[in-house]
């Protein structure tokens, strides 16, 4: 029930506070997690624990979570990224490439198991766990090279991210022989990590927001005319010299 009401306090403020104007993917997210554990605790209800309805809702849902999952990681990537097209156009590719890499990898390790459906999902979920820890690597390496701005709560839902991702990345590594025995810790451990990301997000939450404001820019639109003028002007000269160069040599 703990994790119930977080996942429904952090859906409240997220409304209340008006981050899903400005992070709509991971607002979507947050709905979808909150939709997806009241769903699970009905059919457990109705149905048992154990019965093939909780099974297909839990595995179902976990796919939709997954796949949202990205796309709000997705989202934070632009943001950090839209003001400089030509690193977001390299990282684009770079992501796509990765989500195509990832579910290759998922279809073939499906195609040689048993259960080809759950095999999916988890080696699905546990590739996009090893490539938001990469990402966000990446967003900070680019921060510091190329002034990638993000504010205060985004860079707190990434941290969120990346707290659940590598716990997530840590608990698979080391129950990946006995995770079909002791499944019910598996979840446990993860619901608990999960529980830490949200604690994570809710805490900027508990204000207003602070006003977005615009990235730092290099310079101002007469200052970049003056510099480029500048720069022609000594391309030119350049371009004057070699020529007088170029006519003293033959002569």
């Amino acid at each position: 029930m703990v994790g119930t009401a977080l996942k429904l306090v952090l859906c409240a403020l997220v409304f209340a506070r008006g981050l899903h104007r400005r992070l709509p993917l991971f607002s979507l997210y947050v709905v979808l997690v909150v939709v997806d554990d009241l769903a699970l605790r009905w059919t457990y209800h109705q149905f048992g624990y154990t019965s093939p309805a909780a099974k297909y809702e839990y595995w179902s849902s976990l796919g939709v979570v997954i796949v949202a999952r990205a796309l709000a990681v997705a989202e934070l990537c632009w943001r950090g990224l839209r003001h400089s097209p030509a690193v977001w156009l390299i990282a684009r590719r770079v992501l796509a490439f990765l989500a195509f890499a990832m579910l290759v990898y998922a279809v073939v390790a499906a195609a040689k198991n048993s259960s080809p459906v759950i095999t999916f999902l988890l080696t699905v979920e546990r590739s996009l766990d090893f490539g938001i820890a990469v990402i966000l690597v990446a967003l900070l390496r680019l921060g510091l090279r190329y002034e990638v701005w993000l504010g205060g709560i985004e860079r707190k839902v990434v941290l969120g991210f990346s707290v659940f991702s590598t716990f997530q990345i840590v608990n698979n590594t080391f129950m990946k022989q006995w995770m079909m025995k002791y499944f019910s810790w598996w979840v446990s451990a993860s619901v608990v990590s999960f529980e830490v990301a949200m604690l994570i997000w809710m805490t900027p939450l508990l204000r207003p927001l602070p006003s977005m404001k615009p990235p730092p820019t290099l310079f101002s639109e007469e200052e970049s005319v003056s510099v480029l003028k500048q720069a022609l002007e000594r391309m030119r000269r350049i371009a004057e010299e070699m020529k007088r160069v170029a006519r003293s040599k033959w002569k």
